[in-house]
């Protein structure tokens, strides 16, 4: 009774699903519940969660991350599909928004790998872990790659010196990263690369700090260098998709394969 009652007030842009957003409120508050919701990018800002109580999972639910110039309800929505073509529920597909690109083309260039954003995604993560009970899998695009394995790994914010936590590593099964910028970007024009943020220290996503500085070998960012320390914390199995002709992020920076 009570679901059904908290469907029925639900607003029609809430996109987790009435069992989640309840267990979400019972167990971490109704603000923090708004905080991952995204409320304010109406049924684009996330999804996810059981259709009823007591939904049975057959697989790890899926926590997809999405990249720059996308939303939860965008590219991440579309590849729940993908997923449900091959058996996955609702209760198994989940996504939030960690920024908003407020329909400005140019909004990615804004961009930073901050603290909120991180902390964001690991709330998810550890939000679904608890809610389903299983361990979770990650498929994370482009920045979302970066900002996701932060996430798992914890630690303070280079940012800041916030300390988000402890690893992750012991709640994720497998871990997808797909055109990661992890070492950097250096794109690809005309078939030459270009150490775009090297170039462009000053342009917010490619800041020293939390931003993808790269390319003025050998130094990065700090972000990057703190994500690179340590090697395959990601989870238990880890797999990287990349493109050696990507025109966004390239496909070496300073020799290393991003």
């Amino acid at each position: 009774l009570v679901v059904v009652l908290l469907a029925l007030l639900q607003p029609a842009s809430t996109f987790f699903s009435p069992d989640f957003t309840l267990y979400l409120d019972r167990t971490y508050g109704v603000g923090k519940r708004q905080w991952l919701e995204r409320n304010d990018l109406q049924s684009m800002g996330s999804f996810g969660g059981r259709d009823s109580a007591g939904q049975q999972l057959n697989r790890n639910p899926v926590v997809f991350v999405h990249g720059v110039a996308h939303v939860a309800g965008s590219l991440n929505k579309e590849m729940t599909f993908y997923y449900k073509d091959r058996g996955y529920t609702n209760a198994e597909l989940y996504s939030t928004t960690y920024e908003d690109p407020k329909k400005d083309q140019l909004r990615w260039m804004q961009y930073t790998m901050r603290c909120d954003h991180v902390n964001r995604i690991r709330f998810m993560i550890g939000a679904v872990h608890g809610y389903t009970g299983r361990k979770v899998d990650v498929v994370a695009f482009s920045l979302g790659v970066p900002i996701s394995r932060k996430a798992i790994l914890g630690g303070r914010c280079v940012e800041n010196g916030e300390d988000v936590g402890p690893n992750l590593s012991h709640m994720i099964g497998t871990y997808v990263g797909v055109a990661g910028p992890n070492k950097g970007v250096s794109p690809i024009v005309n078939g030459v690369p270009y150490a775009l943020c090297a170039m462009s220290p000053l342009i917010p996503i490619c800041n020293p700090v939390d931003g993808l500085f790269s390319g003025f070998c050998p130094f990065k960012s700090r972000f990057l260098d703190d994500i690179n320390y340590h090697k395959h914390y990601e989870g238990e199995r880890v797999y990287s998709i990349g493109s050696k002709k990507d025109e966004v992020v390239g496909h070496k920076v300073c020799g290393e394969v991003s």
